[in-house]
């Protein structure tokens, strides 16, 4: 018997972080002037009378969280403004679905090309991506004469029609099982001293102050935040790495952690994330780890010594599963499977983000049918098709700040890291990696 679960939050690539998820929720978020947004005037979230930050979904926020909200609810205003000069006649309704969907694009695009390609770091994988949206003739072809050669040569984003392979579009259980990535947060927040006038080789700014990761959660990380800063936040956050996805390392924060229900209200009894995460995959029936891979038509483990070569991790999984390797839970087999070389994520991961990866953009008509002209706007998809990585929306509303403080190539990477290496071979003719 088919069953299911109700969710609160849509499936799409609609920007709803920002938005809202129901009608209730957009409203709440609108100016109703001009197609804005509210924002405050620190550039930061606006908040109501509780410090509960005005955005399209804050449940279980934490100031990282609202950062990112506040910089796309800058980028859908600038949007709205550039949409204003060009197109004066357009009243509040029309700015704000126009900039609403040139801002989810903005969104979907990074995503693809920037953000996914970081986590398996490699030629192969950027490519792929590429692919995805720009096709085999890549950007520039595209830019010129529109898509006219299929998905594999022009791209997924301007099909002619959506292709949903017969099944509904949605994000599947086995997705959001192997996005619980939890270890990515740190258990402390580490703010820069970024009133150096000149930094001309990049460097790491120095540490002014460590925060415990509780006290940048709720209400208290959003009066935190509203002193710190935007700026100041986001070189910091910029400069921090993340965790690794692997055994022993969930943050110890959320093992008692707090949790908030759809309105930002704290729900009295905490949680332990962990364990909830375990029990959540049992009980909505996903596939515990070795049947998962058989499912993806890859080679189950036949004994513990298949997934890692770590004798530690071998005798914690023996301790609590025996020898059965037919009982070990996805999210466990996930973070304890040896890792390719440049993946941050497992291979079985890697896996279901490659087939959502193209799905949520070939089923979504307003990346296919009605990626046109049309539906977002002449100057609003240019817009889209000039956007690429995150950098180009913090350079829009910081224009200093990755000049000064970046030194990597994309964002979403440690900033005073090294950039790429250049490579003259072009992309799609590099050996795989």
């Amino acid at each position: 018997m088919k069953f299911g679960f109700l969710n609160t939050r849509t499936p799409w690539w609609d920007g709803s972080l920002i938005y809202g998820n129901n009608e209730e929720g957009m409203r709440r978020v609108r100016a109703f002037k001009e197609g804005k947004l509210r924002i405050g005037g620190d550039g930061l979230l606006e908040h109501d009378e509780k410090w509960i930050p005005i955005s399209g979904d804050v449940r279980n926020c934490w100031a990282g969280f609202s950062l990112l909200q506040a910089l796309f609810v800058r980028e859908h205003n600038a949007v709205c403004d550039m949409l204003k000069e060009h197109y004066p006649d357009l009243d509040d309704e029309k700015l704000y679905r126009y900039a609403r969907l040139v801002t989810s694009a903005v969104i979907a695009k990074i995503h693809t090309i920037d953000w996914t390609v970081e986590l398996p770091k490699t030629d192969t994988l950027l490519a792929g991506m590429r692919v995805n949206w720009y096709g085999l003739l890549g950007k520039r072809f595209k830019d010129l004469f529109g898509h006219i050669c299929g998905s594999v040569l022009s791209g997924l984003v301007g099909l002619r029609k959506p292709n949903d392979h017969g099944v509904p579009y949605s994000l599947t259980e086995e997705f959001s099982s192997v996005y619980k990535m939890h270890s990515l947060l740190p258990d402390k927040v580490i703010l820069r001293d970024i009133t150096n006038s000149a930094n001309p080789n990049y460097e790491c700014p120095p540490v002014s102050q460590e925060v415990p990761k509780t006290e940048m959660t709720g209400k208290e990380g959003e009066r935190r935040m509203s002193k710190i800063g935007m700026e100041q936040m986001l070189v910091s956050m910029g400069h921090q790495a993340s965790g690794a996805v692997t055994l022993w390392n969930y943050p110890s924060w959320m093992r008692n952690l707090i949790p908030h229900d759809i309105n930002g209200e704290e729900v009295p009894d905490p949680v332990d994330m962990a364990a909830l995460e375990i029990y959540r995959d049992r009980e909505r029936g996903v596939a515990r780890y070795n049947e998962f891979r058989r499912n993806l038509l890859m080679i189950p483990i036949s004994k513990w010594e298949d997934l890692t070569d770590d004798c530690e991790v071998i005798e914690a999984l023996i301790e609590v599963y025996g020898e059965d390797v037919e009982k070990l839970d996805l999210l466990v087999g996930l973070q304890a499977e040896k890792k390719i070389k440049r993946f941050a994520i497992s291979e079985t991961a890697f896996f279901i983000f490659l087939l959502i990866a193209s799905r949520r953009l070939e089923a979504d008509r307003f990346f296919t049918t009605n990626f046109n002209p049309k539906t977002y706007t002449e100057k609003g998809l240019e817009r889209v098709n000039k956007r690429e990585p995150l950098k180009d929306v913090i350079d829009r509303h910081f224009p200093d700040m990755t000049a000064k403080w970046m030194r990597c190539s994309s964002a979403f990477s440690v900033w005073s890291a090294p950039p790429d290496k250049t490579n003259y071979i072009p992309l799609y003719l590099r050996p795989a990696t």
